[in-house]
């Protein structure tokens, strides 16, 4: 599976924010002077899929001298040439352009994120330090997906590069199966309601950790502390009602093999934000 993927492109809504602003600049509309961090854009919470939606037609609606639905129109034809595939495209009568992720294409963004260490960040503010009690249940969480790393390597579920590691590292190297089987017949195979929302809390957390992610000097501030905590209280969920072992592992192993890779993202996450932000230890074991 190739992945044709920037790291800097590794957060979804950065990704829509630069082509929507590409988008901007190719009309023959009048210009603007709208920035990127301006250009109106959120998840939809309502989808069973990953879709962002945006009002951009209205922001430019009176700039423009157009209705927000022509507007829409025009950036839609310069945005399905820079999308490539990746997203399917829509504009509703309202004129919000919507913007559903394929399958396709959200199988290579959980594979960069599962094999893509996330760069240390030159400089941020560090949230104020949290108490034990507060930093437990990330810790732990964090400790559960090394253990269940490790325990897929020894049962040759998955083979990672070096397993007996003595800290938390950036990212675990795997040898097999690479790429992971996210799909079966082009679909994802990861339907489970705590999949859908592990997933959604993945991509939650990337899009609120952009501007740290991308060294913006504008950024606002951000709770790091909670973003660990739903990122850990999904993974708990996912872990309570979607199974690895049994029958699982002997009936669908490939099904085992991509929850793995959720845990491979989520412990690079987790990890990410307790080292690197948090100024915390990511334990390999409690």
């Amino acid at each position: 599976m190739a992945n044709n993927w920037q790291f800097q492109q590794l957060t979804v809504k950065s990704l829509l924010l630069s082509r929507l602003q590409s988008a901007i600049d190719r009309t023959n509309l009048p210009e603007s002077a709208l920035k990127t961090d301006e250009i109106p854009l959120n998840r939809s919470k309502d989808s069973l899929g990953v879709v962002y939606i945006s009002a951009i037609g209205l922001k430019l609606a009176k700039t423009w001298q157009q209705t927000p639905q022509a507007i829409a129109t025009e950036l839609v034809e310069n945005l399905q040439t820079l999308c490539n595939g990746d997203f399917a495209i829509a504009v509703a009568p309202s004129g919000i352009i919507q913007f559903e992720l394929t399958d396709r294409d959200l199988a290579l963004w959980l594979q960069h994120l599962a094999q893509t260490a996330l760069p240390v960040p030159e400089s941020q503010i560090l949230s104020p330090v949290a108490s034990v009690d507060r930093l437990f249940p990330i810790q732990y969480s964090h400790a559960r997906c090394c253990s269940l790393l490790r325990m897929a390597h020894r049962d040759r579920i998955m083979a990672i590069g070096n397993p007996d590691v003595t800290t938390a590292p950036q990212i675990w190297s795997l040898t097999t199966p690479n790429p992971i089987p996210w799909l079966d017949n082009e679909k994802l195979r990861l339907v489970h309601p705590a999949e859908c929302n592990l997933i959604s809390q993945l991509l939650t957390t990337l899009d609120s950790l952009a501007p740290v992610i991308e060294q913006d000097n504008h950024q606002k501030p951000v709770n790091y502390l909670k973003l660990a905590d739903s990122l850990s209280e999904a993974f708990q969920t996912f872990y309570s009602h979607c199974r690895i072992w049994g029958e699982v592992k002997i009936e669908n192993p490939k099904l085992a093999q991509a929850r793995l890779g959720l845990i491979l993202a989520t412990q690079s996450l987790l990890r990410f934000i307790l080292e690197e932000l948090l100024n915390a230890i990511a334990p390999l074991e409690l």
